[in-house]
């Protein structure tokens, strides 16, 4: 949303969540790019609310206190928003130029978007015009401007230079179906569920084009605050237990298993209500489409975000939804190789740095799409 910047070193992605704070940083090599540098770090307590940074000072510190423990030297930065209040959608419009549209935009927008105009940031990109009419497809987001404005000022007061903000379903789709080695994902309907802290993202991209977003208020943490109420325990320690509950029996056998744990008895309702919601989004989809369409049909599942990790959520994914469910990462079968990191961190932390590979490869990207062809 801000505009981009050409000739510039490697750029820090920045994935601001509400538990963890992630910084990536990646190169150019061979026909992909390698990842060079990776880290997390503790989002600082009570500091984002509803994806706004409520406590801009404390978390820039946080990001410097990243970057050099990470000896991370970028002097720029993509960061991203996400949640209810961030609206994508496709939409069709009246063939005109990119600049007719950019001056009658925010009137297009508010068809689509319930917050005042003068109160949202508004962006768009022009996808190609519909064949065999006057229309054209156009990708519009909107969000409010503090949630914007506090990720551009966050990144300041962390001594970067803020190159863009971008939305994180696209760096989702830029990691795992744009830099899959293989056509896959650009070839199919494919669900991305993002399973952060504070919300899951629905992401279902059709023949590599954006189809569906959705974010549901229903995630990690929420597991995490269930077990802190039934046991008491603070909400370290709930989220410790949450990932040991899942580590003595993964969740897929918990489901099936005669003695019950206490834990899976207070989380299993809310993640099944999460998969309810997350079946009504594709059979919204779905709807669309005539019975029996081939696009309508979503071929696979791919999870990111911490609560990807537990064991056997793929697996009850799965079993829940009828659709074939893979854990994904950001280096696996990717264009992007994990360089100096090892498998066992591939595997740890590739699912929760899915978004902060997308924003350090959005300009390096735009770049290589306006190289001339050698």
């Amino acid at each position: 949303m801000l505009s981009q910047l050409f000739g510039k070193d490697t750029i820090v992605g920045i994935d601001i969540g509400s538990s963890y704070i992630k910084a990536v940083e990646a190169e150019p090599a061979g026909n992909g790019w390698r990842l060079i540098n990776a880290a997390l770090q503790v989002t600082p307590l009570d500091s984002c609310r509803d994806g706004v940074i409520t406590n801009v000072l404390d978390v820039a510190q946080a990001i410097k206190t990243l970057l050099r423990s990470a000896n991370i030297r970028s002097s720029g930065a993509v960061a991203a928003i996400s949640g209810s209040q961030v609206i994508v959608r496709q939409v069709q419009l009246p063939q005109m130029t990119e600049a007719s549209l950019r001056k009658s935009i925010r009137f297009e927008a508010s068809k689509y978007v319930s917050a005042p105009m003068d109160e949202s940031s508004v962006e768009f990109e022009i996808l190609g015009n519909v064949e065999g009419t006057d229309q054209m497809n156009v990708m519009l987001v909107a969000a409010p401007k503090d949630l914007v404005q506090t990720r551009v000022s966050v990144v300041e007061a962390a001594g970067l230079e803020p190159i863009s903000v971008d939305v994180e379903a696209f760096a989702i789709m830029r990691s795992l179906v744009e830099c899959c080695a293989c056509d896959d994902f650009a070839t199919a309907t494919i669900a991305l569920l993002d399973m952060g802290a504070s919300h899951t993202d629905v992401n279902i991209i059709s023949n590599g084009n954006f189809a569906l977003t959705r974010s549901i208020p229903i995630a990690g943490d929420s597991f995490t605050n269930a077990i802190k109420t039934l046991t008491g325990f603070s909400h370290e320690d709930a989220e410790r237990l949450k990932f040991e509950m899942a580590a003595q029996d993964s969740i897929d056998k918990l489901s099936v298993q005669e003695v019950e744990s206490k834990c899976w008895r207070v989380v299993q309702p809310l993640l099944d209500e999460l998969l309810r919601e997350i079946r009504r989004s594709i059979h919204y989809y779905q709807s669309q489409f005539p019975e029996g369409a081939e696009q309508a049909t979503v071929s696979k599942i791919v999870l990111t975000g911490g609560a990807a990790r537990m064991p056997g959520m793929a697996a009850y994914v799965e079993s829940k939804l009828s659709v074939p469910t893979e854990v994904g990462d950001a280096f696996s079968g990717s264009l992007v190789s994990p360089g100096r990191f090892t498998q066992d961190f591939v595997v740890e932390y590739g699912p929760v740095l899915v978004v902060g590979t997308g924003l350090a490869l959005k300009e390096e990207m735009a770049r290589a799409r306006l190289r001339p062809a050698a």
